[in-house]
């Protein structure tokens, strides 16, 4: 029974470690990824909203019919 306890400390403190490896490979920033701010995410959120709110009220098919 002690031999178990023993094998299951190491076998945590190995994953501590690999999970400290994968946090600092995604906190580093590539220099070829894309930079979303705040604001950018906050407009694409109110413009899908807005859409969706429109298409539900029937306007999007109106303005669709007006020009087909």
């Amino acid at each position: 029974m002690v031999a178990m306890a023993a094998k299951k400390k190491k076998s945590d403190g190995s994953g501590i470690q690999q999970a400290a490896g994968l946090i600092r490979y995604f906190d580093e920033e590539s220099e070829h990824a894309w930079k979303i701010t705040k604001g950018q995410v906050y407009f694409a959120c109110i413009s899908i909203s807005v859409f969706f709110y429109l298409v539900n009220q029937g306007v999007a098919a109106a303005i669709w019919n007006i020009f087909a």
